[in-house]
Formats: C-alpha cells, sequence, structure tokens
C-alpha cells in the first residue's frame, strides 16, 4: 500500500463564472514510502494547487487524499500538520520573525501536541534537542539560538525552516519551490541540506521546483505536471540517466506539445 495516494483529484477556482480555471483535471499519484519526488511543470501546471491540497490549505472538488489507508481529504491544515510539514518558497514564513531560533524550534518541536503540553519555558533537554539539529546544519545557528529570526539572511532562515520541518519527523515533507527566492550560491547551499536532511531521515518528500536540473538531480523520482495532469513519471534508474533534452523529449511525446518555458529550462 502507497503511503500516499491522490485519486481523482479536481480543483476548480471561480467556478461558474467566465473566470473559471479547472486547475487539478483528475490528478492521480502514488508515493511510496521514502520516495523523493520532485515536480516540476510551467505555470499554470498545477503544482501550488497540487501541495496546498495535500497541505489541507485548499479543499479538493472531486476525489481523495488517503494517508496511511486513511482519508485526510476533510482533515484541516492543523490536523494534518502533525503529519505533514512544509517549507515555503518565502524564508520569512517558515520563521516568527519576533522570535528567537530556540523559540521558533520550540513551536516546532511542539507541534500537534496537546494544548497542556504547551510549556511557556524551554526545557534544557528541549534546548539540547535543538542544538543537535542546528548542529547538523553546519551554519553556526547552534551558537545563536537567542537570536531573533529576524537577524537571519535568507539562506539561514530556509534552512532553520527546514530543521524546524523535520525537527519532529513527518511522515511527509513538503517543499514548495523553497529555493526559489534565494541566490545560486545560496539555492545551492540550501539543496545540499535537503538532500542530506532527507537522505539521513529517509523523509518522504515531494519538492516543486521551476529549475530542470534540480528536478533531475535531486530525488529518486520526477513527476512533470501539465493542465492538471501527471504526463511525465519516471523514476530509479531512468532517472538517473535523464538529462534535460530527454525530459523535454518525453514531456512532447506524452503531452503532444513543445516544451518552450525558459524558466524551466534555466531554473
Amino acid at each position: 500500500m502507497a503511503l500516499l495516494t491522490l485519486s481523482n483529484i479536481h480543483k476548480t477556482f471561480e467556478k461558474g463564472t467566465v473566470n473559471e480555471n479547472h486547475v487539478l483535471c483528475g490528478l492521480n499519484l502514488e508515493i511510496e514510502q521514502g520516495d523523493f519526488i520532485s515536480v516540476i511543470g510551467g505555470n499554470g501546471a498545477g503544482k501550488s494547487t497540487l501541495m496546498n491540497s495535500i497541505a489541507g490549505v485548499l479543499k479538493i472538488d472531486e476525489g481523495d487524499i488517503i494517508l496511511e489507508g486513511q482519508s485526510i481529504k476533510n482533515f484541516s491544515v492543523d490536523v494534518r500538520s502533525k503529519d505533514i510539514s512544509r517549507v515555503f518558497q518565502d524564508p520569512r514564513m517558515g520563521t516568527a520573525t519576533n522570535l528567537s531560533i530556540e523559540e521558533n524550534m520550540a513551536i516546532a518541536y511542539r507541534r500537534g501536541k496537546k494544548r497542556s503540553i504547551f510549556k511557556k519555558s524551554i526545557t534544557e533537554s528541549e534546548r539540547q534537542i535543538f542544538k543537535e539539529s542546528l548542529t547538523e546544519l553546519g551554519l553556526g545557528l547552534e551558537g545563536r539560538m537567542k537570536t531573533d529570526a529576524n537577524f537571519l539572511s535568507g539562506g539561514q532562515r530556509q534552512a532553520l525552516t527546514l530543521a524546524m520541518a523535520t525537527l519532529v519527523r513527518p511522515k511527509i515533507l513538503l517543499l514548495d519551490e523553497h529555493t526559489a527566492a534565494l541566490d545560486p550560491k545560496t539555492s545551492d547551499m540550501v539543496m545540499g541540506l535537503t538532500k542530506k536532511v532527507v537522505e539521513e531521515q529517509k523523509l518522504t518528500t515531494l519538492m516543486i521546483t521551476h529549475n530542470m536540473e534540480h528536478a533531475i538531480e535531486y530525488g529518486n523520482r520526477l513527476v512533470m505536471l501539465y493542465h492538471g495532469k501527471i504526463v511525465v513519471d519516471v523514476k530509479g534508474e531512468e532517472k538517473r540517466n535523464l538529462t534535460v533534452a530527454q525530459l523535454m523529449d518525453l514531456f512532447h511525446k506524452n503531452s503532444g506539445q513543445v516544451l518552450n518555458d525558459d524558466a524551466l529550462v534555466l531554473g
């Protein structure tokens, strides 16, 4: 049985108006335990809508979302957050600006626990857990745990958000173009950390990216969306040997269209 199954997912915005937009059109996807899936597609392909549907930000119109055999399509974002963690494109969205690094870590560590368990102060045992997690990043943040997140660079904040998202091991990790707002050098740093964390914790991961080279380089599986459906799904040896040119050929063969989105090619 797949860890997460998306079955016949439909999502339409502004239904019944002149602006009606059927974004997800009967999308089907089975995600196995330990999959690291790069999700790619042009603007309007449905990538963000797919991610928001899994996270619970958007309620799907039709179909089902099944996690470990249980439908979660009617679960709220808060309920899903116990099992599904997310890192956003904007580094500012994953952290509370006016809270310290350790306070942000405490929120992540206590997420999904009963409110009575929440404590005003951070215990020494918690602080040690946070320090060990931050040390793994190799950025020296373990020595700045009293520093407010507002004083961190974009790359440092994304690294902190990644640590927060995986501090309590999630069943699903969603990476929503989490390096798109970073400069190339910082993007490479965060991607390196991502690969390390995902592989060490054996996390089941979906990563949206506009960068074809990243999509090919990272993960064991690549999925391409077009008009709300999956038109390319490659994994294993086929993905390891894939080139950008071959990916564009696969897209053309399966969709009947020529891929001309420079943003996808150039990242």
